[in-house]
């Protein structure tokens, strides 16, 4: 299938890669009354070159100073405006794309929206990068801080981007045995990666209490930890009404896992028997 996606202007790109390359001292620039294009280019800035500084100034203002990046400005040589792929933000965020993949990947679902919020086109997002910006405006944020709020969110968001790598990577030595994985202390790894490596229930013991969690393609199979709520509701356990996760205690309300009515051995041999009686019942009979 061809490659769809919108390239951009090599000559702005090649601005934004000798910007990077530039050493301390440099800035960036770009118009007042910032929308969301003008915040989160220059925050994603802010975060690459933290010393950089950051100037606002009209939008039809003309940068030449090479030590300055210009974004979502259009006149002059210093200028990155991603015309080509609809936001200056869409073509940073391409242009790490071989600089460094994991800000790319965290960051390229955003530069797609923008991409099309900016260049007029509809978003059907839930929460749209222009109205964060807007909300910001009208509770009386100036530019400056509009540029810092951003800026907070893409911090986060490739912080997250990459404690999600980190625990995908940690999950490929979780031990599964009998479809059952357990997980104990304060180790943090989405559920997600373990069942991606095949563990149908999930036993977590931490801090916060007993947790059970139930695969996705078991519930598909009709199953449900509603089964064990008559053994773990008596000793005061939360079994979900869709039954994917019963637990005692949790990072909302933690309680000590020594008073769930249950050690960890005794949690997982609970699980791994009624699993196996599930897994070796007879198949019903057909007439």
């Amino acid at each position: 299938m061809p490659n769809t996606e919108a390239q951009p202007d090599k000559t702005e790109l090649e601005r934004f890669h000798a910007w990077l390359a530039t050493e301390d001292p440099i800035s960036i620039a770009t118009h007042v009354h910032v929308d969301a294009d003008a915040a989160f280019s220059a925050a994603l800035l802010c975060v690459l070159k933290p010393k950089a500084a950051l100037v606002f100034v009209p939008a039809d203002a003309v940068i030449e100073d090479q030590r300055t990046l210009a974004v979502d400005l259009l006149n002059g040589p210093r200028a990155v405006k991603g015309l080509k792929v609809g936001s200056a933000f869409g073509l940073l965020v391409h242009g790490l794309k071989g600089i460094d993949a994991p800000v790319y990947k965290a960051l390229k679902r955003w530069a797609s929206q923008l991409n099309k919020t900016d260049s007029g086109k509809g978003c059907h997002d839930p929460v749209v990068l222009a109205e964060l910006v807007s909300a910001w405006r009208h509770s009386g944020l100036d530019d400056a801080a509009c540029v810092q709020r951003a800026k907070e969110l893409i911090q986060g968001k490739i912080r997250a981007a990459r404690s999600n790598a980190n625990q995908k990577h940690r999950a490929k030595n979780i031990q599964i045995n009998d479809g059952v994985a357990v997980l104990t202390g304060d180790v943090r790894i989405r559920k997600g990666h373990v069942f991606a490596r095949g563990a149908k229930v999930i036993v977590r013991e931490s801090a916060c209490g007993h947790c059970l969690l139930l695969s996705k393609c078991m519930l598909k199979r009709g199953l449900t930890l509603r089964t064990l709520a008559p053994l773990l509701e008596p000793h005061g356990w939360f079994v979900h009404p869709d039954g994917f996760l019963a637990c005692y205690g949790s990072v909302k309300a933690p309680r000590d896992h020594k008073k769930s009515g249950f050690k960890l051995g005794e949690l997982v041999l609970l699980v791994t028997t009624w699993l196996n009686s599930i897994e070796h019942a007879a198949p019903p009979q057909t007439l």
